[in-house]
């Protein structure tokens, strides 16, 4: 018999599970893989490091909080803002990141120029204002009438948060992580974020938490005051309270309390083409960035900033954000990336010595819909009506998003699964720092 059920190992499960532990409770976690870290985990060929697709880590986000709190520092850089191009069609123009490329770039007009810097300057200082509710199409809309302005801002949008839906997320949670982005920039991750995850199993286990992969729970439910997880292999752990950290259909399926969430219900997730290559040499070393202004296409060299590549090599990242619903051949989509990367760096064939292609990689389990008014209409981590039941992951809760959100709701799963099971079913009985790990997500 446990205190605390963790289901799942990724950043939410094992932050959840850090914190239940730290709290002092008996936890235990199961993952359903033979690795911890979800998307979040590094596979290392041939000397290069690959994470599930482009990672970075936001410097003084919600995950970085995080980590600072367990002691967890991961080592990485953060890649320069000079430079980096703007593709439209086979046309490269200087990226206005800075004051330098706004001024050079030759994609806007003096007048554009001039319109988009003072948006930018607005969502630094936070002097925009919008109501959740409203689709980034009709935000961008409000916020400029050229073209080619909302045509920038919605490529920066798709670079800070993976989602590629205009006509159906909402403006304001979305114009919220750019400009979040713009205040702290991020952080490449030398190792990849595998090198994180295996600080976080490490602290979960010195605060005597069991972990466990290879373990799938086939079904969770409550008998009396406490819960049962049985395993696909037949056997059953009891506790007192039990952390989904999974995607919503996944907690949907695990118990019918998670099912009935309309919040799960209706959850459109954003998935990503990915094709990252080990290049033993870079035909072209000042092409480092680039962001496609007319189709959702990304490229990066991520070992130009953390160590992820053998000495003299790189790392490039490619991707496409995929639309909500979007059905696209996977020779095409590889096709597309291919011939990206032909653009930018010509030649790169002969130099290839490892690649990973990812064909629909889910980024965002459950994008924030206008429809539901954001963020505001994400579940809380304590399932309604359940005693005992959380939910973790980075559709949980009003705050963050990405992995800023995985890990600020699961550090309150942690919290509050830990003082539940200290405190019994009562929550009257709660102490304060109950009520304050409750209301720590907003």
């Amino acid at each position: 018999m446990f205190d605390v059920i963790v289901v799942g190992g990724g950043i939410a499960g094992l932050t959840a599970a850090a914190f239940a532990a730290r709290r002092g409770a008996n936890v235990i976690l199961l993952e359903a893989s033979g690795t911890f870290g979800g998307r979040a985990r590094t596979r290392t060929v041939s000397g290069y490091h690959f994470n599930q697709g482009a990672h970075a880590l936001y410097r003084d986000g919600l995950l970085d909080e995080i980590l600072g709190e367990l002691g967890v520092n991961p080592g990485g850089q953060v890649p320069p803002l000079e430079g980096g191009f703007f593709v439209v069609g086979d046309e490269l123009h200087q990226a206005p990141f800075s004051a330098a490329g706004l001024v050079s770039t030759r994609l806007l007009t003096a007048g554009e120029k001039v319109k988009l810097a003072l948006i930018l300057r607005r969502l630094r200082d936070g002097s925009i204002e919008n109501s959740p509710g409203a689709t980034l199409q009709d935000t961008l809309t409000e916020l400029s009438r050229s073209p080619k302005v909302r045509a920038v801002l919605a490529t920066l949008v798709r670079l800070t948060s993976y989602v590629h839906a205009p006509q159906l997320a909402d403006g304001p949670a979305l114009l919220d992580q750019l400009r979040g982005a713009l205040m702290r920039n991020v952080r490449y991750l030398d190792g990849g974020w595998g090198a994180m995850i295996e600080a976080l199993h490490a602290i979960c286990v010195a605060r005597g938490a069991t972990l466990r992969s290879g373990s799938p729970v086939a079904s969770i439910a409550q008998h009396d005051a406490a819960w049962n997880a049985r395993l696909r292999d037949g056997s059953v752990l009891g506790a007192r309270s039990v952390i989904l950290a999974m995607n919503p259909a996944q907690a949907a399926a695990l118990h019918p309390c998670c099912g009935r969430l309309d919040e799960l219900t209706d959850a459109v997730p954003a998935r990503v083409a990915c094709l990252d290559l080990g290049l033993a040499k870079l035909p072209r070393p000042d092409m480092l960035f680039a962001l496609a202004v007319d189709r959702p296409l990304y490229f990066s060299v991520h070992s130009a900033a953390a160590r992820l590549a053998p000495e003299g090599a790189s790392l490039v990242h490619a991707l496409r954000y995929l639309a909500p619903g979007e059905q696209t051949d996977h020779r095409d989509l590889l096709a597309e990336l291919e011939g990206f990367v032909d653009l930018l760096q010509p030649g790169w064939r002969a130099h290839e010595e490892a690649r990973q292609f990812l064909a629909a990689m889910p980024a965002v389990s459950s994008i924030p819909l206008a429809a539901r008014r954001g963020m505001l209409g994400r579940p809380c981590v304590a399932v309604e009506g359940t005693e005992g039941l959380f939910v973790a992951g980075d559709w949980v809760g009003p705050v963050g998003m990405l992995a800023d959100a995985a890990a600020a709701s699961g550090r309150t799963a942690g919290e509050l699964a830990a003082a539940f099971a200290k405190q019994g079913s009562d929550s009257r009985d709660a102490p304060d720092e109950l009520l304050l790990a409750e209301t720590r997500n907003g």
